[in-house]
């Protein structure tokens, strides 16, 4: 029975783990050169082209992938080669007039007639593999500090579009009750003139329209604020990103 269990757990945890599938980070970031599907998509995009803070991971990138290919020959480093042309063989060959005659008994003297040999290290074809290795490992390093970064830069950029979205949405809002409390206030300011209203209540209704026009005003600078959080992130004005990128589904359109 404690067989069974297991194997059913171990079963469903390989389901579990084989379901996850790995992050596409093309769609966290959709690359230069690509059209984004939706503006927050191409605000993304513009936020990490446009950082020149990130663009430093690809010049990483290609460094640490440099040094991978330096390790994969760094062994020649310690690689002597060896070369001996023999004396005798030399002249006969470059200079017959000068070539000594050739004794019987002293053919081991000019034999072979080349030498070669080499020497290398055995500590270095031991470690040679384990450096590139190392250097590989370095470059998946950086390479997941870019994706780390590209998910950082996508939060970060989305959040603050969305903090435009409810500003513009709050000031719809306080634009829409600062125009009633003037209504209001300009019908009690002229009931007030004909004596069919307090003083208090002129000087309630003046006040509601103050305290709205006030936040009317607020809610314009934070706006304001939220779209220079936004320019900052994508590098472009605002108004540029809006003209050119992509248009956002009409959502107030009903399906057919």
């Amino acid at each position: 029975m404690k067989k069974l269990t297991f194997l059913v757990i171990c079963t469903l945890l390989f389901s579990t783990l084989s379901a996850q599938q790995p992050i596409d980070f093309d769609k966290i970031v959709v690359p230069e050169g690509s059209r984004a599907r939706t503006f927050e998509d191409y605000l993304v995009q513009l936020a990490w082209m446009n950082n020149p803070a990130n663009k430093t991971f690809d010049e990483e990138i290609k460094i640490a992938t440099e040094e991978v290919s330096i390790r994969k020959w760094k062994w020649t480093d310690d690689l002597d080669a060896l070369f001996n042309y023999n004396e005798s063989h030399f002249l006969s060959d470059f200079f017959p007039n000068r070539a000594p005659e050739v004794n019987p008994n002293q053919l081991f003297t000019i034999y072979p007639r080349f030498n070669f040999g080499a020497r290398i290290k055995l500590g270095t074809l031991i470690n040679n593999p384990k450096e590139r290795r190392k250097a590989e490992y370095e470059v998946k390093i950086v390479e997941l500090e870019r994706d780390q970064e590209k998910l950082a830069i996508r939060a970060k950029t989305l959040e603050r579009y969305q903090n435009y979205l409810l500003a513009n949405e709050i000031l719809l809002t306080r634009k829409q009750a600062e125009e009633d409390s003037y209504q209001t206030y300009l019908l009690i300011k002229e009931k007030f003139r004909r004596g069919d209203a307090e003083l208090d209540d002129h000087n309630s209704a003046s006040t509601s329209y103050f305290n709205a026009k006030e936040k009317f005003i607020s809610a314009k600078s934070d706006v304001k604020v939220a779209i220079i959080q936004i320019e900052e992130m994508i590098g472009i004005p605002f108004a540029d990103a809006l003209k050119y990128g992509p248009k956002e589904k009409d959502k107030s359109k009903k399906k057919k």
